[in-house]
């Protein structure tokens, strides 16, 4: 029986542990991670699953008994009975995005704005309330808006919250 990749959920914060325990024990583990800014340290790098609490394990079917009850794992992903298999075009396409470290580089998305133009905020405390752009700020990750309910309170946030 050759060996398929398969979905397996993690506990919560427990990608890092389960993928060095079935890694050490020989299995291929498929752990993509990406770097993000922290916004609790200035300019520290944080280290961040890109499918939090999901990894791609290859094993054989009479395996998943040991898969499943390693420590830390909640379950492999299953549809019935049977682990749901992932197919190998997916971890393929995942993998060519990785450099060597299993690290991927998001492209951030390009948001063009003018002076005025009418913006919604997508995330953190001003989640969908409307704002009016006015300028951006010049590390170019963040903007200056004027928030629509109150016409003159000036708010400045991260580029990426807006939709």
């Amino acid at each position: 029986m050759d060996p398929k990749w398969y979905l397996v959920k993690t506990k919560a914060l427990n990608e890092n542990r389960v993928y060095n325990r079935l890694n050490g024990a020989g299995y291929e583990v498929l752990y993509p991670r990406f770097h993000k800014k922290s916004r609790r340290n200035r300019g520290a790098l944080e280290v961040r699953p890109l499918f939090p609490t999901y990894l791609f394990v290859r094993f054989r079917g009479d395996e998943l008994k040991t898969i499943k009850y390693t420590h830390g794992v909640a379950r492999v992903i299953c549809f019935g009975l049977e682990p749901q298999e992932v197919g190998e075009e997916i971890v393929t396409a995942i993998r060519e995005r990785m450099d060597g470290e299993g690290f991927i580089k998001l492209e951030p998305r390009r948001v063009d704005l003018s002076p005025g133009q009418k913006v919604r905020i997508g995330e953190g405390p001003f989640a969908g309330l409307e704002a009016i752009f006015l300028e951006e700020l010049p590390d170019r990750e963040r903007v200056i808006l004027l928030l629509d309910a109150v016409s003159s309170y000036r708010l400045t946030i991260e580029k990426l919250s807006l939709e």
